[in-house]
This record gives C-alpha cells, structure tokens and sequence, in this order.
C-alpha cells in the first residue's frame, strides 16, 4: 500500500505541473467551463445528487461513506468530470498535447478513489480495505457523469456531447433538456445503479 500511494501523491504531482506550467492557456478556459457547468439542468440534476451521495450513507452497511466522502466526491466529479472526459476525447483527437491524457487520468482517479483514501487514512489511521472495490467501482460512476454534463442539444430531436464542437468548453448554444432525456436517462440509471447496487441498505 505505501507503494501505491507513493505512486498515486507523484502522479497527482506530476498532472499538477502539467497544469501550473499551462496556466496561461487554461485559465480563460475556467471561466468558459464554470459558464458550461451552470446550465440550468445540470445544476437541477446535480443538487438532488449531491443532497442524496452526501446523506445516504447513513442507511448502509458501508463504514466508509459519511458526510464528507459523500459531498467530497461529488462536488469535484461535478467540477472536474465533464473536464476530464472531454479531454480524453480531444486528446485522443489530436486537439490536445498528450500530456492531458495524464491530466484527465489523474482528475477522475483523484476524484473518485484516492481523495476518498486518503481522506479515510487520515480519519482512521489506516488504508481503507474498501479501496480496490471503490477503485473499480467510482471511476464509472465519474465518466457517467462526466458524459452526462456534456451533453447538449443538437436539434429538437437528438442530442450530441459538447467535446465534439470545436469552441468546446464554451457553454451549448441551446440549454434544453428534452432531446437529451433518453441518453441522459441511461447515464443516471448507469451511476445510480454502480452507486446503490454494491452497499446493503438498511431503514
């Protein structure tokens, strides 16, 4: 374990300085992604899930979800998912420099397993032996909702990913959500059922 770990801190570092050395570049894109992520039915999708990821845990047999493992992960998927996926797409399409592939990685396993261990170590003086199952199961859940917050309208009929426009992150031209119910139905059903399936519940 403490050679994963080591390995996990230097890879954060390693995407960190990535970032800080592009900063130039990447900053007037926060303002256009903070623009993308306050379209109206993401945050009225985002807030019921933040409320129900932060408070559910309570009524499970899972020791390792409390208040801030709940509200910890699911603000920065919702911060950095969208990000995340759509980079691996532009990098995979040559719009990006390679090394935002490393970005990307580092974003979804940061956000959905290894601010969860640590912050458990800290808690509990130990590595949680919840890890490898939450490892498997949370980057799922994070690149559902990372596509789920791309999506957008393309006509009145059908839907379409932001990343595939070429002024992505730019926020969507048209802000409604019924083209994009069935695909998003199938994203939240994908998420819901990772997230409730693999905990007992108890009332």
């Amino acid at each position: 374990m403490l050679i994963y770990t080591v390995f996990w801190v230097c890879f954060c570092f390693v995407a960190v300085a990535i970032l800080v050395n592009d900063r130039h570049k990447l900053l007037p894109e926060c303002r256009q992604y903070s623009r993308f992520l306050c379209v109206p039915w993401k945050l009225v999708i985002f807030v019921p899930a933040l409320l129900f990821v932060t408070f559910a845990g309570h009524f499970t047999d899972d020791e390792t979800w409390d208040i801030i493992t709940g509200s910890m992960m699911s603000l920065l998927t919702f911060f950095t998912a969208p990000w995340s996926v759509g980079l691996v797409y532009q990098v995979l399409a040559g719009k990006r420099p390679k090394r935002y592939l490393i970005v990307a990685v580092v974003l979804c396993l940061f956000s959905s397993s290894w601010c969860y261990d640590a912050y458990l170590y800290l808690r509990d003086g130990h590595y949680t032996v919840r890890w490898l199952g939450n490892l498997m199961l949370s980057p799922i859940m994070y690149v559902a909702a990372g596509l789920l917050w791309n999506l957008e309208a393309k006509n009145r009929f059908f839907a379409s990913f932001s990343f595939l426009r070429p002024d992505w992150p730019e926020p969507p031209a048209d802000n409604s959500f019924r083209p994009l119910l069935p695909i998003a139905m199938t994203l939240i059903v994908i998420a819901g059922y990772v997230l409730i399936g693999y905990v007992r519940w108890h009332f």
